[in-house]
């Protein structure tokens, strides 16, 4: 494919395909919550965003060292895994810290349960804010964010 270079000329070259990504290794915790189903991919971001902020009140963690994303199963799309993960290259060991047992299990659903509940923004709790689910990182998503369905559904299920 014949075309102009930077200085004006004529390049006759060929076109190469070039990936710009890499490999980022580090440790990840899937969390499932086998049997619930919900089509309201805001609740699936708000319970992701809570989990990772209750972790990070739990077991003393950097908010910035944290993050996660959500994981669809092939066939069901109402019932999505979230995937907590270090946002450390090479992972820091924070979230292997979380999933070494049960009761650790069991402190983040209550700190992360404690922290919605304890959070004042909005009329009701059908609201969210930089002090309960928001950050820069997630402002994509910050109209579907709502602590209420994390908190109904951490009363109904978890806790």
């Amino acid at each position: 494919m014949n075309h102009k270079n930077a200085w004006g000329g004529d390049y006759k070259g060929k076109l190469i395909r070039y990936s710009l990504g890499h490999k980022y290794t580090t440790d990840i915790l899937q969390l499932c919550f086998e049997g619930y189903e919900n089509e309201d991919k805001g609740f699936w971001l708000s319970l992701l965003y809570a989990l990772i902020e209750g972790a990070s009140d739990a077991f003393d963690i950097d908010r910035q060292d944290l993050d996660g994303c959500l994981y669809p199963y092939i066939g069901n799309p109402d019932s999505l895994a979230l995937l907590l993960f270090d946002n450390v290259p090479g992972g820091a060991g924070h979230v292997k810290r979380i999933a070494q047992d049960e009761y650790s299990i069991s402190q983040l659903l209550e700190t992360t349960y404690m922290k919605m509940k304890g959070c004042t923004c909005g009329d009701e709790e059908d609201a969210s804010c930089y002090g309960c689910l928001r950050t820069f990182a997630n402002q994509f998503c910050h109209d579907e964010l709502n602590r209420g369905k994390v908190i109904k559904f951490l009363e109904e299920y978890c806790l």
